[in-house]
């Protein structure tokens, strides 16, 4: 057993480079097409499903991309379970007896609506993906960590509130997480919305930490780039319109900043492609007032930087789009 974590912490540090550009020579098309066409009324027989996704596929990482093509289209986010989860969690925290028993109550409940319903919550993802990978000789591990979107609240991050992935791919570890990648859940209207994104499939490690901070550090598959928790905290909000467009978050660091009135800020990244500047902006909230920015661009070799001056004091959020797409959000405090 020692061995093995030992081998596992090994590859860990080796691989921290690892995405799905490592995969760029391979058409994701026959897996894709075979994942959509396939229908299953409920998870009884897990086997039967794997074999029917896999069998016509050559390679493990196509494999894998039809199981995970599969779940995050016929897997239902049940963000009301998720919510009547978290409130007994936070209820218990300081009542390790009542919280070991609350949690495997949960469990039972978390699998019996899986199974039937196709609904659940992040570890049920988690959990699909690996198990389904096993059956094809693929190595996948549970996740567990702190999952931060622009609606979570510190207090949230104190504890392990999220579950992904790492999934074993021609000898190299890779990060994923189905539960974001599936749809938007809109609880106050009783619906979950599937609209898949390819984000968080093989993701990139350092922009995927942005979201995604692991009680295990080794998980982050950073190496020795890896950060701590009040770094990670302090971070920028990044969406996923960002794992899209972007190949690195390159400055600003934190989130949240102070500057004095007519300082101009730079805001840096590196783009996987050709951006025309007039498809980026800036909107600046402040209150219930939103103002279109259009910032200062300069694009070279995919390095893309943008300069904004800021000739107003006050508190103001700046939410930056490409494409129309959210890419990230930031914290000013402009004072004279």
């Amino acid at each position: 057993m020692r061995l093995f974590l030992f081998i596992l912490l090994c590859l860990f540090h080796k691989n921290y480079f690892a995405q799905k550009s490592d995969f760029k020579h391979i058409n994701f098309s026959k897996a894709d097409n075979i994942a959509k066409s396939y229908k299953s009324k409920d998870l009884q027989n897990l086997n039967k499903i794997t074999f029917a996704l896999t069998q016509n596929l050559d390679t493990d990482v196509e494999k894998f991309r039809a199981i995970y093509i599969w779940v995050t289209s016929n897997i239902e986010n049940d963000y009301n379970l998720y919510l009547k989860n978290d409130r007994k969690r936070k209820r218990y925290k300081k009542d390790s007896i009542k919280q070991k028993k609350w949690n495997s109550k949960f469990q039972k409940t978390l699998f019996k609506k899986l199974r039937k319903k196709k609904k659940t919550i992040c570890t049920g993802y988690a959990y699909l993906l690996k198990e389904m990978s096993a059956i094809v000789g693929i190595k996948s591990i549970l996740v567990n960590g702190s999952g931060r979107t622009s609606t979570t609240g510190i207090e949230d991050l104190n504890y392990a509130n999220h579950t992904w992935n790492l999934v074993l791919l021609h000898k190299k570890w890779y990060l994923c997480d189905a539960t974001w990648a599936a749809g938007i859940p809109h609880p106050e209207k009783g619906f979950f919305q599937f609209n898949y994104s390819d984000a968080y499939f093989l993701a990139t490690p350092s922009l995927f930490f942005f979201n995604h901070f692991p009680i295990n550090s080794n998980h982050t598959l950073l190496g020795k780039n890896s950060k701590s928790f009040e770094e990670f905290i302090k971070m920028p909000i990044l969406y996923r319109g960002a794992h899209e467009i972007l190949s690195a978050h390159e400055y600003p660091k934190k989130m949240h900043h102070k500057i004095k009135i007519d300082s101009i800020f730079t805001f840096q990244y590196l783009v996987k492609k050709d951006i025309v500047p007039e498809n980026i902006k800036f909107i600046r909230s402040k209150g219930t007032t939103e103002k279109t920015i259009v910032p200062e661009v300069l694009l070279k070799n995919k390095l893309l930087t943008l300069h904004h001056k800021f000739k107003e004091k006050g508190f103001f959020d700046i939410h930056l789009y490409i494409e129309n797409m959210l890419i990230s959000t930031y914290t000013f405090e402009v004072f004279e």
